[in-house]
Formats: structure tokens, sequence, C-alpha cells
């Protein structure tokens, strides 16, 4: 399975792919700062967007809903450590299964250096309500596992990991 992402303004992506929304798995986030968008597709076939990120699905789980908060983590992963990340990654998904989230998908690039932790949440305070129990507190989710990643511990980056957060708008 793969997903596709792809950027732009919430209006410009709503209206050259509206038609597709019901034919596909699609959700359109819109930046909670600003009127930037991404549009991201997952399927198994290639996707119809004309220049798209690829990343391979690692771990799934949850269905993908249109509708929602999502979090993204963004973490630049050096060549010769992505094994040792992704086993690590892969260790803390299949051994946390008390999960509050409605999806998690974890994303390999399939160009470059940047994973990808995607989380939909039912709503911002799902997230918020989650981010405050203290085991979780050294999650790689959320804004606190870019804080853990920015440690001297964590020298397998291959640059400064980012969160950006986004909600899925109600359709007019």
């Amino acid at each position: 399975m793969n997903i596709y992402l792809t950027s732009g303004t919430y209006d410009y992506l709503w209206k050259k792919y509206e038609n597709e929304f019901s034919k596909k798995t699609l959700l359109l986030m819109q930046d909670t700062n600003s009127d930037r968008a991404i549009l991201l597709h997952e399927s198994q076939n290639p996707s119809f967007f004309k220049e798209p990120r690829s990343y391979d699905i690692l771990f799934t789980h949850g269905i993908l809903e249109n509708n929602g908060f999502i979090t993204m983590n963004h973490i630049p992963v050096s060549e010769e450590n992505k094994p040792v990340y992704e086993h690590n990654m892969m260790k803390y998904f299949t051994s946390n299964t008390n999960r509050e989230m409605q999806a998690i998908r974890f994303l390999r690039p399939k160009k470059g250096d940047t994973y990808i932790i995607f989380c939909l949440w039912e709503e911002k305070a799902s997230y918020i309500k989650w981010m405050q129990q203290p085991e979780n507190a050294h999650a790689p989710i959320g804004k606190n596992g870019e804080k853990n990643w920015n440690s001297l511990q964590h020298s397998i980056f291959n640059g400064k990991p980012y969160f950006m957060q986004f909600t899925i708008p109600e359709e007019d």
C-alpha cells in the first residue's frame, strides 16, 4: 500500500480533485495556521497526482476518514540509520496497542530521507487529552516527540524533525 501527498492551497486542491473524492481514499487537510493544504491519496495503484511525494506504508492502524484532526511528524533520517529507526518505530507501534487515534500511518519515503508519522484524531481535543497522559510523554507521536528527537542521544537524524497540525474542514 502507498500514500501519495500533494500540496497547494485548500481551494485549489478542492477544485482540482473534487470529482475524485467519492471514488478514492482521499483526505484534504488544511494547515491550522494558513491556507496551505495537503491532499493525501492512499492506494495500491499509482497516484493520479502529477508530481506526488510517494511513501510506503510500514505500519497501519485504523481507517482513514475524511473528517477530524491530523498530526504529522516529519523525521529526516540518515541513510545508514534507516533500518535502526524503522526497527525502533515498528517496535513502538506493535508494543503500544492502546491507541486513542482513529488511524495511524508510519510512512517511509520512496525518495529522500523524511519519514512521516501520520495520525488522524476525532478532534483536536482528543489529541490534547492523549498528549496530557503521563504515559505518552515520551511517545514519538505529537509535539512531545519533536522534543525527544532533538536530544543528543538521537544522532541518527539527518536534520531537524518538525511537527504539523491540520484540520479536515467540513464540506459545504
